[in-house]
């Protein structure tokens, strides 16, 4: 990779203009100006996402089909906490999938929700990332002996009683099947589904003391339309009793044996569950029990406890939820709240301990916003309060529209490889963002002020003609030079193709260069002789002259005998034009451009491959710095050809890149590493300056020194986007600029302007003013 310097600015004390880049020129579809950073770390389609506020900082909470729930920081782009899970499967040892999520704020602290494949709502305390809940389901509201309580059903199936006015849990009852009324008294059915038999369990609601005695069946018959049991002698009586399997009666006979006589055996018939000297259920071996007598009247509209329970219920007119926190308390969410807050309440004051029981209506919970965002119907892109409105078309672009008129503003947000499931929106630094999820894994925020969108129009200049002719491959390096008095860049690319382009305008200046030796990794320019010259180097040991004019080579190409070339930089020794090439051979070598002849010796001192140079002016005197895989970054006085002083150490991976700059009137070399950080050094004091600069997951894009603002800032390629660092205070230098593709070369430019190419695509860059 070849960096070099840019020199001083005019005034490195001067503050920074403005944070943000726009763009001066494309050679293709301009970027969206309105693409921030994307957020990056599902591994499956995102298929719902929502915002909210924690400690003052914009987040945004995403679900995906890759059963995560993750929170990101809007500002940074970084995620707040560890991704959180649903419930796994311990038979599958699956995980429920993610099918959409909501926030909320709940006693002043923001919360998540997140809705499961297995049905499950889980609530999530969005400022530690932790578990807050869990929705049960809803049975009904009662009055029990005067208790107003409510009846929820658990994951596992166990109903449970809780005392509206305490907030407790008064009484559970595990394998709960259904609930009816028996003799004037509110029951509940369970299945102790251990025993074969399966046998059927009758408790007072109120008291949950137990009805029921269950009684073994010796034989069942059909005979004369009916059919009839006959049970074993129970506790305080020795002879057996016939019973009626239709009504539950018990059938009066002197031998409920001899009445048996001449009816059809019913094999499968295993216990009978007798109440008050009726029986209410039959115990059917390796089938469900069947309800009899007068439990089967009350149960016959599908009271079961499974099939009636519900995730929400209307409560004093209210939709809300329940969750059981670990000691029994329970919490009641307010879902219907016109502000979209959440009362979470260990006791509702609307709920008295007098007066009738609100019931649960059967059917679809009136209209509820948090609700429907809860559970995936009629997620908004927006609050109400926004001035836009965004909707997702067919073609999965995201249109924002004027709310008043309807009519777009701006053209499509696009971008996403996959269908866009979700929007929302945010405001992040006093501007507003909108916040996409596709099904490519990613999610993308959007800067949706009205001055993004009129730079956006105003970006494309000339871009109403005909689209420029560019690379066709992947732009691989960039650098910049003077032709005819003006500056120019110069691109070459994976099609073998150079170009190039006017600084200013990104007119073509010559035609292309064609016919390269390969791709070209590193470049260079220089003058020789007078005429200018891009010196370039690709996968192989050589070093071509090209004239960027002409297009023709001047003269063969230089061997360098470094095994391949990883890096060049320009300088000037003794008034001539040299470069000074990087190699795996572990060394650097210094190549005068009018001779072709190599400089001295080869610099050496590296004990492993150099993968970076940069040149710089220390004292009135020519120096390099490189940067190897052996962790080090090394001076050279480029005059004797030795090492200044001990190699500079810190690193705790290979150095990939470094550069050189002025900051405070002072020479520095910038260097970054696989280890992911970015760190200073005074090249006067041969020292490390300032706090390493951290936060770029991805250490193998390119890096370049340019000036923005009046300030030399570091910009550092991460996927798609780069990020900017201020190398005065260390701090991130206002807004990352996003890209639709990786970006894969990057060049400085006069006047604090950035080149970039991501894909086939070249754009320049420069620091916006107010």
């Amino acid at each position: 990779m070849s960096e070099t310097s840019t020199g001083a600015p005019d005034d490195v004390n001067a503050p920074l203009d403005d944070p943000r880049w726009t763009v001066q020129w494309a050679d293709g579809p301009v970027p969206d100006q309105r693409r921030l950073r994307p957020l990056i770390g599902h591994s499956g389609p995102v298929r719902a996402v929502a915002t909210a506020t924690v400690d003052g900082r914009p987040v945004a909470v995403s679900g995906s089909r890759d059963n995560t729930v993750r929170v990101w920081d809007l500002a940074t782009g970084e995620q707040l906490h560890d991704p959180v899970t649903g419930r796994t499967d311990p038979v599958s040892s699956m995980t429920a999938e993610v099918l959409s999520v909501a926030t909320a704020v709940a006693d002043g602290r923001p919360v998540a929700f997140s809705l499961h494949g297995d049905d499950a709502v889980l609530v999530w305390d969005l400022a530690t990332g932790r578990a807050a809940g869990e929705f049960v389901r809803l049975v009904e509201s009662a009055v029990l002996d005067g208790r107003r309580v409510l009846l929820t059903l658990g994951a596992d199936g166990t109903l449970y009683v809780g005392d509206l006015l305490s907030g407790r849990r008064v009484a559970a009852f595990p394998s709960a099947a259904g609930i009816a009324m028996l003799d004037g008294r509110r029951v509940v059915l369970t299945v102790d589904d251990v025993d074969v038999d399966r046998t059927v369990r009758v408790w007072d609601l109120g008291t949950a003391g137990q009805l029921a005695r269950s009684l073994e069946v010796v034989r069942a018959v059909a005979l004369d339309g009916r059919v009839l049991a006959v049970t074993a002698g129970e506790p305080d009586q020795e002879e057996q009793r016939l019973w009626d399997l239709a009504t539950g009666e018990p059938v009066e006979t002197p031998s409920a044996a001899a009445a048996l006589s001449g009816g059809e055996d019913r094999p499968g018939v295993t216990t009978l569950t007798v109440v008050n000297g009726r029986a209410v259920a039959v115990g059917l071996d390796s089938e469900e029990p069947r309800f009899i007598g007068p439990l089967a009247v009350a149960l016959q509209n599908g009271a079961l406890v499974r099939s009636r329970a519900r995730g929400t219920a209307v409560l004093d007119g209210r939709t809300v939820a329940l969750t059981a926190e670990a000691d029994g308390t329970l919490r009641i969410w307010d879902l219907t709240d016109d502000r979209q807050r959440v009362n979470g309440m260990r006791v509702i004051d609307a709920v008295g301990a007098s007066g009738a029981a609100p019931a649960f209506p059967p059917g679809p919970e009136p209209d509820a916003d948090l609700w429907r965002r809860i559970s995936g119907r009629g997620n908004g892109p927006s609050g109400s309060g926004d001035p836009v409105l965004l909707t997702v078309e067919q073609d999965d672009t995201v249109v924002v529209r004027d709310r008043a008129t309807g009519k777009p503003v701006g053209p499509p947000l696009t971008g996403h490889t996959g269908k866009v499931w979700d929007v929302a929106t945010a405001v992040v630094d006093g501007r507003p963002v909108a916040v996409t999820a596709s099904a490519d894994h990613t999610l993308r925020t959007w800067d949706l002020t009205h001055a993004h969108a009129d730079a956006h129009a105003d970006a494309h200049g000339d871009g109403d003609g005909p689209v420029r002719a560019g690379h066709t491959g992947t732009v691989s390096a960039i650098t910049t030079a003077v032709l005819d008095g003006s500056p120019v860049v110069v691109t070459a690319a994976a099609d073998h193709t150079l170009h190039v382009w006017d600084l200013t305008t990104g007119q073509p200046v010559t035609a292309a260069v064609t016919g390269l030796d390969g791709e070209v990794t590193a470049m260079v320019a220089s003058v020789v002789d007078g005429r200018p010259v891009v010196v370039t180097a690709g996968s192989g040991d050589t070093l071509h002259l090209l004239d960027p004019v002409g297009g023709e080579h001047l003269g063969e190409p230089v061997t360098c005998h470094h095994g391949r070339v990883l890096a060049l930089a320009g300088a000037t020794l003794d008034g001539r034009p040299v470069v000074v090439t990087a190699g795996a051979d572990r060394t650097a070598a210094i190549w005068d451009l009018a001779t072709r002849r190599l400089v001295g010796e080869p610099l050496t001192g590296h004990t492993s491959r150099v993968t970076a140079v940069a040149t710089a002016e220390l004292a009135g005197r020519p120096v390099a710095v490189t940067g190897s895989w052996d962790k080090t970054v090394r001076l050279w006085d480029l005059t004797t050809g030795r090492q200044i002083g001990e190699p500079l150490t810190g690193h705790t991976d290979w150095v990939t890149a470094v550069a050189t700059t002025l900051v405070d009137g002072r020479p520095v070399a910038v260097s970054r590493s696989r280890d992911k950080t970015v760190r200073l050094w005074d090249l006067a004091t041969m020292r490390e300056t300032g706090e390493p600069l951290t936060g770029h997951t991805d250490p193998n894009g390119p890096m370049v020194v340019t000036v923005g603002g009046a300030r030399p800032v570091v910009a550092i390629g991460q996927g798609q986007a780069v990020r900017f660092w201020d190398l005065a205070t260390g701090r991130e230098a206002g807004t990352e600029y996003a890209l639709p593709l990786p970006a894969a070369a990057l060049g400085a430019a006069p006047g604090g302007r950035l080149v970039v190419g991501f894909g086939p695509e070249v754009t320049v860059l420069r620091p916006a003013a107010g």
